[in-house]
């Protein structure tokens, strides 16, 4: 996807959170914390025009599995175009509605959640749906990994969560806050 075509969507659709792509240096900062050693389940929200999902699909061994949540129909359309890989499904859904979108015997065994959607848009009731979904599909030590443009995701991830660590990528257009969230702090 172009940028000029990035740059059509950002303005079509208000839940899009920036101008541009999620920069390089930010991509491989979230993704230091997923280890790829092994064969795991990665289920990413709001994943754009697929800067993440391209990285990670060449991280991820041939048993991974990524399931891509995008409800903006351009990016949806952009993904199911582009991307044809048999590790990965993507769905034109809300991330709160997660659970009905994955396989029954993935709810509680996903090993990573990697989110870029703009939580400060939510509501407070929205918010707390989709920290519960995502809470819900992750397995024990599972990791919710959230890059952000503030802090306003701490109150609602320790709600829900209990824990949380954060760092900052400055090297990307707008600089992002890292969240690193531990299901029931056990690693």
């Amino acid at each position: 996807m172009s940028k000029i075509d990035f740059l059509k969507t950002f303005i079509k659709d208000r839940d899009v959170a920036s101008i541009t792509p999620t920069s390089l240096h930010c991509v491989k900062r979230v993704c230091t914390h997923i280890d790829f050693s092994k064969d795991l389940t990665l289920v990413e929200y709001g994943p754009g025009d697929g800067v993440f999902s391209r990285f990670i699909l060449g991280k991820m061994s041939a048993n991974s599995k990524l399931i891509l949540i995008e409800l903006n129909e351009d990016f949806y359309k952009h993904l199911k175009d582009t991307i044809k890989d048999p590790r990965v499904e993507i769905h034109n859904t809300r991330a709160g509605d997660v659970e009905k979108a994955l396989s029954p015997e993935l709810i509680g065994n996903v090993d990573y959640v990697l989110s870029g959607i703009p939580f400060s848009f939510l509501e407070k009731s929205r918010k707390r749906i989709v920290l519960t979904a995502t809470k819900n599909i992750l397995k024990e030590g599972g990791l919710f990994l959230a890059y952000q443009t503030s802090g306003h995701l701490k109150k609602p991830v320790m709600e829900v969560f209990g824990n949380l660590e954060t760092e900052r990528e400055i090297l990307n257009i707008p600089p992002y806050l890292i969240y690193r969230v531990v299901k029931n702090g056990v690693r």
